[in-house]
């Protein structure tokens, strides 16, 4: 067999391990989630070996069909090896047949923190709380990279399987590099074993000729993945770091991860160059557990149902003005503009998520499911729409909310606690301010007319008014303020979006008129918003929605609603600082 370089590692084929004359390999790829991880079956003369088997029954079946091939062939022990001891990386194999037959016979090499878990059941260090699975006891035969000190020279002989396996420990007092033990099979050295935590304690990275199985280190700085139970930034960092040196100094030329695509070395390292930069970034964010999970995904749906909204109200805005270009004869602005926005990606986005919330609320699956799919979705929305050049054609308040609810989201998954911002403010000014923005166009008649003689000004100026609709226009507003309001401590930002958003609620019943009053007593001033409507029958038992009560905590007041009639009121009350 030849020893050459292989040109590319494709998935669901066996291929030549390169660097190493008689071994080949049979990836199976699959897609990033946390559903079940990625499987790799190395077969060589005197072993055959299963680097996570994954959490699918049909990728644990396709496995035991291969390995039964194998040994058909001949016999030969079977070794599996976790690259660290989360459920996905391995439970289908002890809960579907007939996989589960071989994984009994089979030699289990799990790092020794991760195989203490898996004896006790341990459903922490495991996952299987926060994916709200069970897991049971299992016994493991090799406890890998035990306590650095130790010097370990031990053979541990399987001779009614065949072969001895025997591990070297192999020294190191360089903190760049991560203890590493050698394995061999037979006479012939294998497999190098590094111990690479911070994704998990008992994370390590597996060498076989040019070939290194990193597991899910790629992942650990990933909302999400970071402050799972076991992670930890500093050991993080230090692996990164580690990694890095052994695939350079190994002439490594493939890269094979836990999840995802296999990556050529030296993609890898510009992967973990940036991975690490994230990493230090990544301090004091609160663990990743089964009630913060609940959290997040309780809020994942309201986040994205106001984001399609918004993304609605913005593309029909410019498609208006594209439209309007179009007519004018301006093709070339007008397909710019189309471009801004990738209507059909967002579209796309967004049903897929709405498609998978159904799902998992009918199967009742876990939430942590559904807050990172939630997730995924946010980072590719926020490369689908041009942020600056959209605030010079439509009201640059949409996008602003747009992308705040994107990043807000971003950072409640990542577990940083956002700034508070919160300043003495004067609530009358701020609802001032609120209601000029939203009742007056940002270019008036006379600036179209003055720039008619430039026809990039005009077009610009055009362009502002057609795109800007204000929500407020053909609304009566009628407002009641009161004069010796106290300054409140507020978050100011956080503040206009949840009035805006009020505002555009009544907007929604047509209300067809608007009062805003303000007035405090001894403890709290108030902010009351009521919107009259004829045509919208108003359910007493309206529930406010969830973003109000987001955006409301996080600026520092209370949000209620209250339906009487024909009127709908928001009373937004805070607490007035005692002298």
């Amino acid at each position: 067999m030849s020893d050459g370089s292989n040109k590319t590692i494709i998935s669901s084929a066996w291929q030549p391990v390169p660097g190493v004359s008689d071994a080949n390999i049979y990836p199976y790829i699959r897609k990033c989630d946390t559903i079940s991880s990625n499987s790799y079956l190395i077969e060589t003369p005197e072993v055959v070996c299963l680097i996570d088997p994954g959490n699918l029954p049909e990728q644990t079946i396709l496995m035991a069909a291969l390995i039964e091939d194998l040994l058909n062939k001949c016999k030969r022990p079977v070794v599996v090896f976790l690259t660290h001891a989360h459920v996905d990386h391995f439970l289908a194999v002890i809960q579907y047949t007939p996989m589960a037959a071989y994984f009994k016979e089979a030699v289990l090499a799990v790092q020794k923190t991760g195989a203490d878990a898996l004896e006790r059941g341990d459903k922490y260090l495991t996952q299987a709380d926060i994916l709200g699975l069970t897991i049971t006891p299992i016994k493991t035969d090799i406890k890998l990279l035990c306590d650095k000190k130790q010097k370990r020279t031990d053979i541990t002989c399987y001779e009614d399987k065949g072969a001895s396996i025997k591990i070297t420990k192999i020294k190191t007092d360089d903190p760049k590099y991560p203890l590493q033990e050698e394995i061999s099979f037979g006479k012939k050295n294998l497999f190098s074993v590094y111990h690479t935590p911070g994704h998990s304690p008992d994370s390590i990275c597996l060498r076989i000729g040019k070939l290194l199985f990193i597991g899910d280190v790629l992942f650990a700085a990933n909302p999400g993945i970071a402050g799972m139970y076991g992670w930890d930034q500093q050991t993080l960092i230090r692996s990164l770091a580690g990694i890095q040196n052994i695939i350079k100094e190994n002439d490594i030329e493939w890269v094979l991860p836990g999840h995802g695509r296999i990556y050529p070395a030296s993609d890898a390292v510009c992967a973990l160059e940036i991975l690490e930069q994230d990493a230090y970034k990544l301090e004091n964010i609160a663990e990743l557990n089964s009630n913060r999970a609940e959290e997040i995904a309780a809020c994942a749906d309201d986040c994205m149902e106001e984001i399609n909204e918004l993304f609605t109200i913005m593309s029909g805005r410019l498609r208006y003005v594209a439209y309007m270009m179009e007519e004018l004869g301006e093709s070339g602005m007008a397909e710019e503009m189309t471009g801004l926005i990738k209507s059909d990606v967002i579209d796309e986005l967004l049903e897929a998520f709405s498609s998978f919330s159904i799902q998992h609320h009918n199967s009742e699956k876990v939430s942590i499911h559904l807050a990172l799919k939630a997730g995924q979705v946010i980072g590719k929305l926020e490369r689908s729409f041009s942020k600056e050049s959209l605030t010079d054609i439509i009201d640059p308040t949409l996008v602003t909310r747009a992308q705040n609810l994107l990043s807000d989201y971003t950072t409640m998954l990542r577990g940083f606690c956002p700034p508070d911002n919160r300043s003495e403010c004067d609530l009358n000014s701020i609802l001032s301010k609120i209601i000029q923005d939203l009742s007056c166009p940002r270019c008036s008649d006379d600036d179209i007319l003055s720039s008619v003689d430039d026809e990039t000004s005009f077009i610009r100026m055009l362009t502002l008014r057609l795109g800007s609709q204000p929500l407020l226009t053909d609304i009566d507003l009628f407002k009641s303020f009161n004069p010796s309001l106290s300054p409140v401590l507020i978050n100011r930002d956080i503040f206009s979006d949840l009035i805006i958003y009020i505002l555009e609620d009544l907007v929604g019943i047509d209300a067809t008129g608007i009062t805003i009053k303000t007035w405090q007593n001894d403890t709290e001033a108030t902010v009351a918003i009521s919107g009259k409507s004829e045509s919208f029958v108003l359910s007493e038992e309206a529930l406010i929605k969830k973003v109000f009560l987001r955006l409301a905590a996080r600026s520092g007041c209370a949000v209620s609603l209250k339906n009487t009639d024909k009127i709908r009121t928001f009373a937004v009350s805070f607490p007035i600082q005692q002298k």
